[in-house]
């Protein structure tokens, strides 16, 4: 046997070849989507818009994910996933540069429409990537590979908020969504290559019934997770796309230097979203929602005293409590929700929770703006969060488990 149990008759450059390439590729797929957040105030000042018109350049792409999510998990068993990530890394390169020229121009909508468009490739490598990275390798390493791989995603939010302003300073703000998407395309392509020496992307003999997608997506406690991952990416959004311009605005520092502070707050789910799987088969037997229930009473504690903090220590110390004990779940939910319906119909199962995670991150960011273009007033943020948080908990107690399999 060899690194992480992978047989040595397979080529480490197989399995672990797609873990790393899929996890660079999230690196910059990330970037591009939240880097309007570390820039915001630029971005205002550019299309002379506020708060929320703003917003809605970070949330642009979780449009086309809410919308494509269900069918593309559906879609999915029955295509070559290999070229399915090909050809969604190509359209993220031509989006990506074709949004720098439409920053560039001045043109909101254009630029609104096109990261909506790139939402789609998205989503699809986001889906397809997970069970070709679950398939290479042998079922007692999926969870610890998976698990490796799903922190790309905050590790790219992390580099963009961190990144974006130092590419603003040397470039222009526009520049930035082309750079991280011809960065991307070269770990996507990459990643297809290794692929191709996989037996990764062929569809199972046992294809799913209509019947048995159907009972799929009407199954309440599928339904349930994705409420839990509604709610628990709606704050997570909220924390990443309004925290740098209010660390800006209330403590009077760079944007380069709140950037770096929020960049904290995703940065920290490299350890917390393994370490949730952790906690749930060593301490908790195997079961989720003890973890669940965990991370959405913790996050709503951190918010509430991060809401009356007066010091920029007190408030980078929550940032990164805040970022671990939110992303502490992450990687459960789509376990979870996967104990609920039979093995074939999992992807399936995944895709909903993936589609109503999408519309979390995608309503968060505007609906927080809209109540601090009300009130004048970013505790909204924190108010908002706390409120959430309550809602994840009573979800989390009317949810039954299912026994661990």
């Amino acid at each position: 046997m060899g690194l992480f149990g992978v047989p040595s008759r397979h080529n480490l450059l197989g399995p672990i070849g797609l873990l790393v390439t899929g996890w660079l590729l999230w690196l910059f797929i990330g970037a591009w989507a939240i880097t309007p957040s570390s820039v915001l105030p630029l971005v205002m000042d550019a299309f002379a818009i506020k708060e929320t018109a703003a917003s809605w350049v970070i949330t642009a792409p979780q449009i086309a994910a809410l919308l494509a999510g269900l069918p593309v998990g559906m879609l999915l068993d029955r295509f070559d996933r290999g070229r399915s990530v090909l050809l969604s890394v190509l359209l993220l390169l031509v989006v990506g540069l074709v949004n720098t020229v439409f920053a560039a121009r001045g043109q909101y909508f254009a630029l609104l429409g096109s990261r909506v468009l790139g939402g789609f490739g998205l989503v699809t490598i986001w889906i397809a990537q997970t069970a070709m990275i679950t398939q290479a390798f042998p079922a007692h390493r999926e969870a610890t590979a998976v698990g490796l791989f799903v922190t790309g995603y905050p590790a790219g939010y992390a580099f963009g908020q961190f990144t974006g302003p130092l590419i603003a300073s040397v470039l222009d703000w526009t520049a930035t969504f082309g750079v991280y998407a011809v960065v991307g395309f070269a770990f996507g392509l990459a990643f297809w290559l290794i692929d191709r020496g996989i037996d990764t992307t062929a569809a199972g003999t046992d294809s799913p019934t209509r019947s048995d997608l159907r009972r799929a997506v009407t199954n309440r406690g599928v339904w349930g997770v994705g409420l839990l991952s509604m709610l628990s990416y709606m704050i997570y959004m909220i924390f990443n796309s309004w925290m740098p311009t209010y660390l800006a605005s209330s403590f009077e520092i760079s944007l380069a230097r709140s950037g770096l502070y929020t960049a904290l707050f995703p940065a920290i789910g490299i350890l917390a979203r393994p370490g949730g799987g952790y906690l749930s088969e060593r301490v908790f037997g195997g079961r989720s929602r003890p973890v669940i229930g965990i991370s959405l009473f913790g996050a709503g504690i951190v918010a509430a005293i991060m809401g009356v903090s007066s010091t920029l220590t007190l408030m980078v110390a929550g940032l990164v409590a805040a970022g671990f004990i939110v992303q502490l779940q992450f990687g459960l939910l789509y376990t979870l929700v996967q104990r609920y319906v039979p093995r074939k119909v999992g992807g399936t199962a995944v895709s909903v929770v993936s589609a109503v995670g999408w519309l979390g991150t995608f309503v968060g960011p505007p609906i927080v703006g809209a109540v601090i273009e009300g009130t004048g007033t970013y505790i909204a943020v924190f108010g908002a969060a706390v409120a959430l948080s309550v809602g994840g908990l009573l979800t989390v107690v009317a949810l039954s488990e299912p026994a661990v399999r």
